[in-house]
């Protein structure tokens, strides 16, 4: 639920000057950052709704005197904000040549693998997409506030296999990691007639706790 602007919201807007905000610092071992911003709880948790609200993100936030904001966020294009490392495919045929693929893992992709037992070519669909949400703890700290940003992350897996003489496969998975942790999972990817086993380990880069923190200092 995106958030709606109170009256004291626009006053707070119209009345305060935006926040000027240190270098964003990375929690040890984690993508989780914390920012110093020279700027009141109330001010920065205004400024904070405001700017996401206008950038894409669904903020849950309209309890104010809790100084936490929850921002929703997905992308089509995962590897902007998380790393899977990379698959990489091969296929040998005499009739349909050799064929190889490497790819990132944390996006879509879209293949032909030769299957040498039934002798054709199977189109392998691969979607995936990345849904988060970011936890920001607003923490008053003298004349200023200690911003901490960390995210949970669901990476969603998609993918279809089209063939005319094979058994071809539907596979939905989720993939559950946060700022703090990787997590792994086993794919099985289609590599000839056979699958091979692929350990696909997700985390998160920092670049969407990163994206969250700059937004402090830019509301007009």
């Amino acid at each position: 639920m995106k958030a709606v602007a109170t009256i004291a919201t626009i006053i707070a807007l119209a009345t305060t000057s935006a926040a000027t905000a240190a270098e964003p610092q990375f929690a040890r071992g984690s993508a989780a950052v914390e920012i110093f911003v020279e700027s009141d709880p109330f001010s920065t948790w205004t400024e904070l709704v405001d700017e996401l609200s206008g950038r894409g993100y669904e903020v849950n936030a309209l309890v104010q005197n809790t100084r936490n904001i929850k921002a929703l966020f997905h992308t089509e294009v995962p590897s902007r904000y998380v790393d899977c490392g990379e698959i990489t495919v091969r296929s040998k045929h005499a009739v349909f040549g050799e064929r190889r693929y490497n790819f990132l893992a944390a996006n879509s992709v879209r293949y032909l693998v030769v299957d040498e037992l039934a002798e054709e070519l199977v189109d392998v669909e691969r979607r995936t997409s990345l849904n988060a949400i970011a936890n920001i703890d607003l923490i008053p700290m003298g004349q200023g506030t200690r911003v901490r940003v960390d995210a949970d992350y669901a990476l969603n897996f998609r993918i279809r296999e089209f063939g005319n003489n094979v058994e071809t496969r539907k596979v939905d998975e989720i993939l559950n990691f946060d700022s703090a942790a990787p997590a792994s999972n086993l794919e099985q990817v289609r590599q000839g007639a056979t699958t091979k086993p692929v350990n696909v380990e997700c985390r998160a880069t920092g670049a969407l706790e990163r994206a969250v923190v700059s937004v402090l200092g830019n509301a007009s």
